[in-house]
């Protein structure tokens, strides 16, 4: 049996927001907040089950399906560090369909710059599948990032 080789992969965006740090960590801790930008494409997925226990040991678990191919995404994540309007350390798995596909090492980091947020996210990925899927999931995290300030935006938390 051939098994696939690991492959490691590590990004970090950089991102400044129009907002005090409580106000971006809100984006990651309040349940509420989160479920409007993580979350799958609309009209394109479905949600199965979301879960969130946000606390140092604490779990998060995000399963949707795509609608069209049938992929199901399954994230489960475990929360380290905790540090409100700061810091948040978490790892999470990410299989689709049933399959293990990575393991990633999360760590985002907040510090205020006058009225706004000096925001630097970083991962370190191992792909399982061998395959080098770094710039996708760096892409996609960029997607994301989009929907925090879009969402922040919404919900009248910018200046």
């Amino acid at each position: 049996m051939t098994e696939n080789r690991l492959f490691h992969g590590t990004f970090t965006l950089k991102r400044l927001w129009a907002a005090p740090p409580d106000r971006v960590f809100s984006a990651w801790s309040d349940p509420q907040i989160k479920a409007q930008w993580f979350t799958g494409p609309a009209e394109k997925w479905t949600l199965m089950r979301r879960s969130m226990d946000f606390r140092a040991g604490g779990q998060e678990v995000l399963q949707g399906r795509f609608n069209e191919s049938g992929l199901e995404t399954l994230f489960e994540a475990r929360f380290h560090v905790i540090e409100p309007a700061k810091r948040l350390v978490y790892d999470y798995d990410l299989h689709h369909s049933g399959s293990f596909h990575s393991v990633t090492l999360s760590s985002l980091e907040l510090d205020a710059d006058g009225d706004k947020t000096c925001v630097s996210y970083t991962e370190q990925i191992v792909f399982l599948d061998g395959k080098d899927g770094t710039a996708d999931r760096r892409h996609g995290t960029g997607i994301q990032f989009d929907m925090i300030e879009a969402t922040l935006q919404s919900l009248e938390i910018l200046q």
